[in-house]
């Protein structure tokens, strides 16, 4: 009985240049300039690798790769289906079938909150039930941001030190001479421009957050989670782009009685 979801967020979209492009050279990425200066497009592929081999050390876990539409340039493809498309190519010769069963995607995340919650749906929609476990494959940089903020803080989610697994890597800056300055920006930066947002916003539904989101979404693709997550769905409303905000607590309130939150004292 599959129980544990493995969530693989996507950072980017993989277009081959030929057949035998599997995702080692940058220019088969769309890659901004500090995803360059790390490599991290061989991180990228290294988070493929991962989350493969959980699913294949454990029959009741199911991979989702999780990525919306997010790059005009790109066309209407999403960050997921093209690390699915790169998976395939790697491992399509080496894998059972029954284990592509439980490798499926999710297109509409635009952020690594959505990541989370919209991975959460997509298993919902697979199994008609939330996972009792979570494993959660990416740079180790953003482990804090994913475990304490998303899944501890916004979801209320119990037990996670028995229940959550984070898999991370980190870049590697092989052309530049200051690794240490680079790693500590590097965490500067996170905490700037993610955790200290994610501490005042804990669903991305105002300001900052919000407008990154958005601007994110350039084919203005929007999920239908509420109607095949019917215990979300007034979550998920009071955190869609077009509803007038309310509290992070208000919103908490949404989660109450779901298989893994917490109880409000």
């Amino acid at each position: 009985m599959v129980n544990h979801l493995v969530i693989l967020p996507c950072h980017s979209i993989w277009a081959p240049l030929s057949k035998e492009s599997v995702g080692l050279e940058r220019e088969e990425w769309q890659l901004v300039n500090f995803q360059i200066e790390g490599y991290d497009h061989l991180c990228f592929k290294e988070h493929i690798k991962k989350s493969i081999e959980l699913i294949k050390e454990d029959e009741e876990a199911q991979l989702i790769i999780s990525g919306g539409q997010t790059k005009k340039q790109s066309g209407p493809i999403s960050e997921s289906q093209s690390y699915y498309q790169l998976a395939y190519r790697l491992y399509h010769q080496s894998i059972d079938e029954k284990i592509w069963d439980r490798i499926s995607t999710e297109e509409f995340a635009r952020d690594s909150f959505e990541n989370v919650i919209y991975s959460l749906c997509r298993f919902y929609e697979l199994y008609g039930k939330y996972p009792a476990k979570i494993s959660i494959v990416g740079f180790a940089f953003k482990e804090n941001r994913f475990i304490k903020h998303h899944l501890g803080q916004a979801l209320r989610w119990q037990n996670i030190e028995q229940t959550v697994k984070y898999v991370g890597n980190a870049p590697d800056p092989r052309d530049t001479t200051d690794k240490t300055g680079y790693f500590r920006d590097l965490d500067e930066s996170e905490d700037k421009f993610a955790v200290k947002l994610f501490e005042n916003d804990w669903y991305c539904c105002r300001s900052k957050l919000l407008d990154k989101k958005m601007q994110r979404n350039p084919f203005k693709r929007y999920h239908g989670y509420g109607n095949s997550n019917l215990p979300l769905e007034k979550f998920l409303k009071a955190i869609d782009d077009f509803t007038d905000s309310k509290s992070n607590e208000e919103i908490s309130l949404l989660l109450e009685g779901l298989p893994w939150t917490t109880k409000k004292n």
